[in-house]
């Protein structure tokens, strides 16, 4: 019949829609990730940018906010794409800000979960995978040698090509609300992005170990210009994404 499987396919594609959005505000509890010379923790940065962002979706989008923390409390690794994958999220986004032991540099930049290309980019997943050291409970996380990076790389292989675009697109409208370096897409190991089955990224929204940075990531009016970025590039990308499942 063919009617009946018109509606089967109708449902299946409704599946695959954008209804369902993971946030991740990276850090968090007794883990305040990295610190600016102002005392300002990652921790604290990245929480208000998450809800600022949960609530521009929840008014505008339509879809559905999941968040790994709403508050400042730890959350392993291992459990924020975990949380992604049982609420049935379709996309990943992970917020981080940046530390570098040069003071001058700045900038944002988005990240796709591959082997790292420069020193620079193995050094901020590393900095980042270094919370696995607060867990009490043991996860067997694997070592991200170059080996078991590809079979990690591999396993998300179907979703590449739109985290790919999601993450061109976040650089893209960051550069156009903040002032500050657009760094480009970047790719490194980082265990947060493992095992999430969805297109996902993680964004470092600026560098707290540059003074003038640490000062506009205090300010209100610059966190909100970020979430601003970051929501408008989820829905170009989800006017893509849906698209594409529905002309099929």
């Amino acid at each position: 019949n063919h009617n009946e499987n018109a509606e089967k396919i109708k449902e299946i594609r409704k599946k695959w829609l954008l209804d369902t959005i993971v946030i991740d505000p990276g850090h968090g509890g007794k883990d305040p990730g990295t610190s600016g010379h102002g005392g300002t923790n990652e921790k604290d940065i990245t929480l208000d940018i998450a809800l600022r962002l949960g609530k521009l979706i929840d008014k505008n989008m339509g879809s559905k906010v999941i968040y790994t923390r709403k508050k400042d409390v730890w959350v392993p690794l291992w459990k924020r794409t975990k949380i992604a994958n049982e609420s049935g999220g379709k996309v990943f986004i992970s917020i981080h800000a940046n530390w570098n032991g040069n003071k001058n540099v700045t900038g944002f930049e988005t990240y796709l979960l591959r082997p790292g290309k420069s020193d620079d980019a193995i050094s901020v997943s590393q900095r980042e995978n270094a919370v696995i050291a607060l867990e009490e409970e043991k996860h067997p996380y694997s070592d991200f040698s170059m080996g078991n990076l590809i079979l990690a790389t591999m396993a998300q292989n179907v979703f590449m090509q739109e985290s790919e675009y999601l993450a061109s697109t976040i650089q893209n409208e960051l550069n156009r609300k903040i002032k500050s370096k657009n760094r480009g897409v970047k790719q490194s190991g980082f265990h947060v992005l493992v095992g999430a089955s969805m297109p996902n990224v993680l964004i470092e929204v600026g560098f707290l170990s540059n003074r003038g940075e640490e000062k506009n990531l205090n300010k209100k009016s610059y966190r909100k210009k970020i979430a601003e970025g970051i929501f408008n590039a989820l829905v170009i990308f989800k006017d893509k994404y849906e698209n594409s499942i529905i002309q099929n």
